[in-house]
């Protein structure tokens, strides 16, 4: 149904801000602007794409969940008002403020404009993250405020409202620092990638492709499910979504193979929430560690790729078990599309995907260089493929249209990461000045008693509280922020502290109650989605495990010498295995009690720490490969004839 009067115009509004918004992002992140002879630094391009951003939040986030936004209303005009005043003053009068840097303190007009933006930014974190994020950032202003007035509640120092502002508004740290920067270049060229992509067939050739590689083998739906989900909820960037899309297709086909409804969403949950962790995009949050601690990107995606592949290697054994123990074929051949006619009707998609892996890892270019090179050549090969068929061919009004489309679907994705990070800044100004940081680093150090152990542990179930129902990008920067610096101070390396905390942070999406992929799998499987949600952790069992390992254990990060690392690769394999059939309850037949116990607890002791604690690693695998060659000898006997 057509949109008309005021919404018409609001939705025109949208689509011309979203132009306006990408189009400038790009032109600047290439550096088409400078050739231009227009010149702008980092910082008022920032606040002007923060600017647009929060103006776009305010006319497309309705203020109360659930409301349909035909109009404006006045208070999102307000909104709008201080955002343009606050973005707009750093954006277009550096000349006024850029001397205030020297003294770091500003006058009266800059603490309204500063605190304008302020409350503009926690507003639009509400409607986008989500309360508990806006509540954070809340605390850390309200912290800074009145520290010199409540010292029983909060650090005692005395900061004025002109120094508060210069935090926020003017220093590195605060709102146009690090996370604002890498939002405004990094992750809007990986958006406007995602919507090429996403507005096109890739989809759809990832998703052939998977089921073209495993339909037919036992539960083959569920594979390629895992595969497909993955390969799209890297560049998603959020559980709930991929499971959104991507299950309305596979979650309907593992049904029919003869899966259970609650099982086909806890295969659907557990491969979308997997993609955020595997190399090379991790819903670009890879790019963000890579930027955060200022070292390689390629050495990010090194590091993720050991613990992600155990990961999917658990589902893919237990869904593998799971068909056995339920009789499943694969989908008759009929059926499924040729791998071939997929490679061939569409192999030209993978081009963007080399083209940003050769970028970054073979010439190490800038990452949002190569994010919006890729993002060139999606766009080309996609006209390109169109041009090319005389029954897919566009005309120059079409190809305009879906450029626009493109364009206002990064825009729309941008929003979140973006007030995500502003909050995010808004956080790092407020620790970085006041010594709180290190407080809440200490106070996790003091109550773990010095023992590392304790200390993840608390700080596992810190990322999961905050991480409940967080996109990636904005999951990972509060908890970087806040829980990754005790980890530090206890000596975890920092690449580790960092997947740590985004590991459990992401755990929420698959554990009850909060469990909101569950809820989403269930929504369309029709299953319970308590029962979705438990599957779902039985499942990605591993995602609860291997954080703590890899802490102990670098070598799972493939870090160390070589013969180390390949003994981890080796005792992880049966490790993984090991602990999934026994999940499972089914290997060759079905597994006797004190069989499944082995499986368990012998997969775990496989997956200690080689360099730790080798005898358990060792008395793990034997266990392992006993109670293995036990149930194959037991199953040999039980079979008829």
């Amino acid at each position: 149904m057509k949109r008309t009067g005021k919404g018409r115009t609001i939705s025109l509004l949208i689509r011309g801000l979203s132009v306006i918004l990408i189009l400038f992002g790009a032109l600047y992140v290439s550096n088409a602007l400078e050739f231009m002879g227009v010149h702008i630094s980092i910082v008022p391009y920032c606040a002007l794409i923060l600017m647009l951003v929060l103006v776009l939040v305010f006319i497309t986030y309705p203020a109360r969940v659930g409301r349909k936004k035909e109009v404006v209303p006045w208070y999102d005009l307000i909104f709008i008002i201080m955002s343009i005043l606050g973005s707009g003053y750093i954006t277009f009068f550096p000349s006024y403020w850029e001397p205030l840097l020297v003294r770091g303190t500003t006058n009266l007009l800059e603490v309204f404009l500063c605190f304008m933006l302020v409350i503009s930014i926690l507003e639009a974190t509400r409607r986008t993250v989500n309360l508990a994020m806006a509540l954070i950032a809340a605390f850390f202003v309200i912290h800074l405020i009145f520290g010199s007035h409540f010292p029983g509640i909060f650090l005692t120092f005395n900061f004025s409202l002109e120094r508060i502002a210069g935090i926020f508004y003017l220093r590195a740290e605060g709102i146009f620092g690090t996370p604002v920067i890498i939002a405004s270049t990094i992750i809007l060229a990986f958006m406007l990638l995602s919507a090429f992509l996403q507005k096109s067939d890739a989809g759809r050739f990832i998703l052939d492709g998977a089921f073209a590689l495993t339909g037919k083998w036992k539960g083959g739906p569920a594979k390629a499910a895992i595969l497909g989900s993955a390969a799209l909820g890297t560049m998603v960037g959020a559980t709930a979504a991929n499971v959104a899309t991507t299950g309305s297709i596979t979650i309907p086909l593992m049904k029919k193979t003869g899966y259970s409804p609650e099982f086909a969403g806890g295969v659907e949950c557990t491969a979308s929430n997997g993609g955020q962790i595997m190399p090379p995009v991790m819903g670009a949050v890879a790019f963000l560690i890579a930027e955060l601690l200022s070292i390689p990107y390629w050495s990010v995606c090194v590091a993720a790729f050991l613990p992600a592949a155990f990961y999917f290697l658990a589902i893919f054994v237990q869904v593998h078990y799971e068909a056995a123990r339920l009789g499943l074929k694969g989908l008759p051949s009929e059926e499924l599309p040729s791998f071939w006619g997929v490679l061939k009707g569409g192999w030209f998609y993978l081009i963007p995907v080399l083209v940003l892996v050769y970028m970054l890892a073979g010439l190490h270019l800038p990452v949002q260089h190569c994010g919006l090179y890729a993002s060139l050549a999606a766009m080309v090969i996609i006209i390109l493929n169109w041009q090319r068929k005389a029954e897919t061919r566009k005309g120059p009004k079409e190809l305009l249209l879906w450029l626009v489309d493109c364009m206002e679907a990064a825009a729309r994705a941008l929003l979140i990461p973006a007030v995500a990070c502003a909050s995010a800044g808004i956080i790092i100004g407020s620790l970085d000045s006041s010594g709180l940081g290190y407080r809440l680093s200490s106070i996790l150090v003091d109550a773990s008693g010095g023992s590392l152990f304790l200390l993840l542990l608390l700080t596992a179930i810190a990322s999961f509280i905050l991480g409940m129902g967080m996109t990636s990008i904005p999951c990972y920067l509060v908890l970087v922020i806040l829980v990754a610096p005790a980890l530090a101070q206890l000596g975890v390396p920092p690449i580790a502290a960092h997947l740590f905390v985004f590991y459990f942070g992401l755990i929420s999406f698959l554990t009850p109650p909060v469990a909101v992929a569950a809820y989403v799998a269930a929504g369309i499987s029709g299953g319970r989605p308590m029962e979705t949600g438990f599957i779902a952790m039985r499942l990605g069992v591993v995602k609860y495990l291997i954080p703590f390992l890899f802490v102990y254990n670098p070598n799972l990060l493939l870090r160390g010498p070589l013969g180390l690392v390949l003994i981890t690769i080796f005792t992880g394999i049966i490790g993984v295995s090991a602990l999934s059939i026994g999940l499972e309850g089914y290997c060759l037949k079905g597994l006797k009690p004190l069989e499944r116990v082995l499986f368990v607890v012998g997969g775990f002791l496989a997956l200690l720490p080689p360099n730790r604690l080798a005898y358990l690693t060792l008395i793990g695998i034997v266990a392992s490969l006993a109670v293995f060659g036990w149930h194959l000898r037991s199953a040999k006997r039980a079979a008829p004839g």
